[in-house]
């Protein structure tokens, strides 16, 4: 009677271990072949907008000059507002903010 109890329960053990086994086998049946290096042959899921990054061209000195001589001095950056570049490196355009908290 001992034997055939174990022997039931040992069948079990091993059927359940084996369902186990598949079932973590499931998640790499059903993924997408890779080309290598985490490379994926899928779309990403979101596109980037590059219609306007063009349009970012580097200031011309005389429009600088002309935009001093119209205010008499550099203006003072608001307050919250990032400088877009170094009183240090460009002292002429250390006047010109770029984003702003508000």
């Amino acid at each position: 009677m001992a034997s055939l109890l174990f022997v039931r329960i040992a069948g079990g053990l091993g059927a359940v271990s084996l369902a186990l086994f598949f079932v973590g086998l499931i998640p790499f049946l059903s993924a997408n072949p890779t080309a290598g290096a985490g490379l994926t042959g899928r779309t990403p899921a979101f596109s980037v907008n590059h219609e306007f990054k063009g349009d970012r061209l580097p200031l011309n000195s005389a429009i600088l000059r002309a935009a001093q001589r119209m205010t008499g001095h550099p203006r003072e950056i608001p307050v919250g507002c990032d400088p877009s570049f170094s009183p240090i490196s460009a002292p002429a355009l250390a006047y010109i903010y770029g984003r702003c908290m508000s």
